[in-house]
């Protein structure tokens, strides 16, 4: 895809995220299962069942007498937040029980009225997986040197990508290329240095320029959000690439490498679920044992 092209594609996000910034409500409604085979609303939910939300904050998910569920939402000042209901209130169909507890900061914070934790009663191996999630704070994993106005502008723009691509819908490996295929289409690889937070997410999601660093924050910040276990991982002074970053993630309990700003600027899929001895036969090394995850094989192989 030529430069022109996705010039007009990342101004048309842009546009679209704009036009989802409306004032609404907040509290909205999702019917009993509303679409999710695999989450479920805690049963007790009738007495308060607290979901912690990477995206949209803490939210109070209450059961009506007539089955249907209320979801309110504790922190409406949030942007993403006014996203989100914006859409519903459009007739968006978005599956909020999986939406909002992928993006659960930990599945253990989920809890009822009388502080007894549920951890069990909603099914997410990708938030359970990963322990180290970010969050949308100064100093965020997300860009360590962006303000509080930025970070929530990576925040937003991260609520966007869940509505517009609705990946409450999708698989493991189906989020995993989503975000994948969207970093490609919206950014281009910065040409060097840290201009305009190339080094951080908002590089890659806002200003739709990045380095390594940025495609991988990136990633790791749509990752987080569709409930993907993953990691940040960075090369040692032993690496082909030194000053280079870019994500592991899990998918269907296996841990496959991904690294988007090379596929970006090669136009292949050449580092798209590797294996550790597939990803170092480029030359690539890092500090491994510890928590970072082994990737065995690459995917489909």
């Amino acid at each position: 895809m030529n430069k022109e092209k996705r010039y007009l594609m990342r101004r048309l996000a842009t546009l679209c995220c704009a036009v989802l910034l409306l004032a609404c409500p907040v509290t909205a409604q999702a019917k009993s299962g509303s679409g999710s085979g695999s989450t479920r609303v805690p049963a007790d939910a009738k007495s308060g069942g607290v979901i912690q939300s990477n995206i949209y904050g803490e939210v109070l998910v209450t059961r009506t007498e007539n089955g249907a569920y209320n979801y309110t939402f504790f922190d409406d000042d949030l942007p993403a937040v006014q996203q989100l209901l914006a859409a519903l209130n459009s007739g968006a169909q978005i599956d909020l029980d999986k939406l909002l507890t992928e993006s659960a900061t930990s599945i253990q914070k989920i809890k009822t009225e009388d502080g007894v934790s549920i951890p069990n009663d909603i099914v997410n191996s990708g938030a359970a997986a990963s322990g180290n999630r970010g969050s949308y704070a100064v100093g965020s994993v997300y860009g360590p040197d962006l303000k509080a106005d930025e970070i929530t502008q990576v925040q937003t723009m991260v609520s966007s990508f869940m509505i517009q691509n609705n990946t409450a819908s999708l698989n493991d490996i189906g989020k995993v290329r989503m975000a994948h295929d969207y970093l490609m289409q919206t950014c281009i690889p910065a040409s060097k240095g840290n201009n305009h937070h190339a080094d951080d997410a908002w590089g890659a999601l806002i200003y739709h320029e990045a380095n390594a660093k940025g495609y991988a924050r990136a990633m790791k910040a749509l990752c987080d959000a569709m409930g993907i276990g993953n990691y940040l991982i960075s090369a040692n002074s032993s690496s082909s690439l030194k000053d280079y970053m870019w994500n592991v993630v899990l998918i269907d309990g296996e841990w496959f490498i991904v690294d988007v700003f090379c596929d970006d600027s090669t136009g292949s899929y050449i580092t798209y679920l590797l294996s550790d001895s597939a990803y170092m036969s480029l030359g690539m090394r890092w500090n491994t044992g510890g928590s970072v995850p082994v990737c065995k094989r690459s995917y489909g192989g």
